[in-house]
């Protein structure tokens, strides 16, 4: 894959950014965290495309957005009613994130190298919860899946953060691969991070719109 196609894929997350964008009042304000994620990743992408150009480490910046990656998915879970089994559940959520990305960055000089712990460990609570959705939504859900915003961004999740899990386990556990293989892995990620930027597109265009009341005379 030559490095203009790679990069197109990881800018097809604009697409959804902005439907989110001219949607952004329409959309019930249950999905807006998602949103707001779409928009940080699509920042990223453009602040990192830029940082490459100029041959600066991107690290730092890719580093912060995994952390903040994460607390907006978990808050947009707590939006879907995901976290009410314990009132506390969502601070808890937070708390455990920040102790994770802080042991594994500080000193802060440590954000200048890519670290795998915290995203192995994000992606893999990430991946539980998007099955504990679709599972809900299959269970509630009275009508057809494949337009239920929920099933669509549940399943985008569980594709992306498995495989990102996968990757990372590589880094993590330091196995010896050829070129050859840890080029394609990284190809197949790109292909993948297409694939779920379309299904995020698709989903906010399947998102329920706000309930206006009108006051009665």
């Amino acid at each position: 894959m030559n490095y203009l196609l790679f990069v197109s894929f990881s800018f097809s997350i604009l697409i959804a950014a902005v439907i989110g964008l001219v949607n952004f009042k329409k959309i019930d304000t249950a999905f807006h965290p998602f949103i707001y994620c779409i928009w940080l990743a699509s920042v990223n992408e453009i602040v990192s495309f830029q940082l490459t150009k100029q041959h600066i480490n991107t690290a730092p910046g890719n580093n912060i957005y995994v952390l903040a990656e994460a607390l907006l998915i978990g808050w947009q879970f707590k939006k879907w009613k995901m976290m009410s089994f314990y009132k506390h559940a969502f601070q808890i959520y937070v708390a455990f994130m920040m102790i994770v990305w802080l042991a594994e960055n500080l000193p802060l000089s440590e954000l200048n190298k890519i670290k795998v712990g915290f995203r192995i460990t994000s992606s893999a609570i990430i991946v539980l919860m998007s099955m504990n959705l679709i599972s809900k939504v299959i269970f509630e859900s009275g009508r057809s899946l494949v337009l239920n915003a929920k099933f669509i961004f549940g399943t985008a999740f569980i594709i992306y953060f498995l495989y990102r899990i996968f990757i990372e386990s590589f880094l993590y556990f330091g196995f010896k691969i050829d070129a050859d293989l840890y080029s394609d892995i990284f190809i197949i990620l790109s292909v993948i991070n297409l694939l779920c930027n379309l299904l995020y597109a698709c989903a906010l265009l399947c998102t329920p719109r706000k309930i206006y009341f009108i006051e009665p005379y």
